[in-house]
């Protein structure tokens, strides 16, 4: 079992995530600032205090969230988050140390290198994706990518919410509606049976396919079920890979027919 969110990181990890900030305060000089708040090493040309905003109100409720609700295992080796106040000096950085320049305009993360990058101008939106990613990977190997991507689009537009069964995320309506509407009304939405089995998610339909992940992701939280099925899902994900068998367990007798049915009226229905 892994220890309660917010216990407090093992010697170990502290002396980890200490070489890694001071190899990262070597690499950028005076150029970055850098804050150690193990398992994560954070930095970026945002100032200190901006720096431990972005943990305080965002990294470290988001992390509390998660593994309250969805992620048994807690990261065991430290996770870089790159902020950057602008896409300029993201692009930059991203193209200078890690030679990458065909890249989201937001931000993303290198899971080899459990680093994000992320263009800070825009909001927490893209932190708060790309940190759902770097959680995942210490979950599990190999996620199905429209559980990966649902989830993660899901926390882009959010607010931090408590109950009795501890804090969590409640994921709200962003951009990616007026699309996913539009082709719900054209009658082009492909069944969510065949989004789970995609092997080509980022493919020509890479646009639809992230809101219809996302918002199914949505529909299944205010459906109080997405923690059921995301157990589920943790528990028999060797015979069922793409969850496609725990969603319908979730569904407690709905056919696929009858949860596309829903789901797009529910979608037709929200307000942007």
């Amino acid at each position: 079992a892994a220890p309660p969110a917010g216990a407090p990181a093992s010697q170990s990890m502290q002396q980890a995530c200490r070489r890694t900030a001071e190899r990262l305060s070597e690499r950028s000089g005076a150029a970055l600032h850098v804050i150690e708040r193990p398992p994560f090493v954070i930095g970026g040309d945002l100032d200190e205090d901006e720096l431990e905003a972005c943990y305080a109100e965002t990294i470290a409720p988001a992390v509390q969230a998660m593994q309250c609700r969805y992620f048994r295992s807690r990261p065991h080796a430290p996770v870089t988050v790159l902020l950057f106040a602008s896409e300029t000096s993201y692009n930059r950085y991203s193209r200078e140390w890690y030679g990458d320049s065909d890249v989201s305009v937001y931000g993303y993360y290198k899971p080899n290198e459990r680093t994000l990058l992320v263009n800070h101008a825009p909001g927490n939106g893209t932190l708060l994706h790309e940190l759902t990613h770097a959680l995942f990977d210490f979950e599990m190997d190999d996620p199905p990518v429209w559980l990966n991507e649902g989830l993660a689009s899901l926390h882009e537009q959010c607010r931090f919410r408590a109950d009795d069964d501890g804090p969590w995320i409640e994921g709200l309506v962003n951009w990616r509606l007026a699309g996913l509407q539009t082709v719900v009304r054209q009658g082009r939405l492909r069944p969510l049976a065949e989004l789970l089995d995609d092997g080509d998610f980022r493919g020509p339909l890479v646009g639809t396919n992230y809101a219809q992940a996302r918002y199914f992701c949505m529909y299944l939280q205010q459906q109080h079920l997405l923690v059921e099925f995301f157990d589920d899902f943790r528990q028999h994900r060797r015979d069922d890979p793409a969850g496609a068998a725990a969603v319908l367990r979730a569904m407690h007798g709905r056919s696929w027919d009858e949860l596309d049915r829903d789901f797009q009226q529910w979608v037709l229905e929200l307000s942007p």
